[in-house]
């Protein structure tokens, strides 16, 4: 199986954020003030939350993995996720965000460059290994 194939398409990389969005905005609004900060932390944390997945990952059956194929855990999910906080801050640079993301040829945003990270269909983990 090659690459292309295994990899996770814009549009299900877009579903899983929505839900995760959802999940953000639900603690956000519906915890008060404590409901801020772990909103921020499950943004930051996320996809090491069950090995690679966030909740909307695993909903879409997509999973974070490092470039060698492993999947990724607390830490490196706070690299990968890191400019989420400064999008919070600055939400115009989510376009700038979704345009790096599209021009990419390897269809990795700023957070995976950083943390050298990639988006792949669940079913393609054993293929990579």
């Amino acid at each position: 199986m090659t690459e292309e194939i295994t990899r996770a398409d814009w549009q299900t990389r877009s579903l899983a954020f929505l839900i995760d969005l959802i999940i953000y905005v639900a603690l956000f609004y519906g915890l008060g003030g404590l409901g801020h900060f772990l909103a921020m932390l499950y943004i930051l944390f996320r996809d090491g939350i069950f090995s690679g997945q966030s909740i909307g990952k695993k909903v879409m059956g997509i999973q974070v993995v490092n470039a060698d194929g492993r999947v990724i855990h607390f830490v490196d999910s706070s690299f990968r996720n890191v400019l989420f906080l400064f999008y919070v801050v600055f939400p115009v640079a989510i376009l700038v965000e979704t345009i790096a993301l599209i021009r990419n040829p390897e269809h990795q945003r700023l957070g995976d460059r950083i943390a050298g990270t990639r988006v792949v269909r669940k079913e393609a983990i054993a293929v990579l290994a």
